[in-house]
């Protein structure tokens, strides 16, 4: 029952995605849009246990929209879920994309490497944290 009221809170602060480091990912360089997909995920209570598997356990969605430009996380169409978190703060530096955001008692942070599309994202909140990782592609580029 914790765990099923975990996963819920975890997937509306995290709502992101992520793939294996030996994986493929994509120049996500002006992109406006991206897709990310999660593939495993750590969560860690303040006791000090933790567990590690795949996203879906903790109802991680397995595939999540970012717009930077609406500033937005949302769950695709194909997931029937229609879940969406705003981020507040975008910032590019040395190559890497970092978001962040608080929603819900919880604050999350994402740093996605523009180059590759490899993604790290970690959420907090009390007494809890996860961490994600996973791969992502553009899906609309700027002009």
């Amino acid at each position: 029952m914790i765990m099923k009221n975990l996963s819920f809170l975890l997937v509306m602060a995290l709502s992101i995605m992520v793939v294996p480091v030996a994986a493929q990912a994509d120049d996500l360089s002006g992109a406006e849009v991206i897709l990310c997909s999660a593939v495993q995920a750590t969560v860690c209570f303040h006791e000090g246990d933790c567990e590690d598997g795949e996203p879906w356990i903790w109802n991680i969605p397995q595939f999540i929209e970012i717009d930077f430009a609406e500033k937005m996380l949302r769950t695709t169409r194909a997931s029937r879920e229609n879940r969406q978190t705003p981020f507040k703060n975008i910032e590019r530096e040395a190559g890497l994309v970092f978001l962040q955001g608080v929603e819900g008692g919880r604050a999350f942070s994402f740093a996605i490497e523009e180059d590759t599309g490899f993604l790290s994202a970690a959420i907090a909140r009390e007494g809890v944290t996860v961490s994600v990782f996973g791969a992502c592609t553009p899906l609309r580029m700027t002009d």
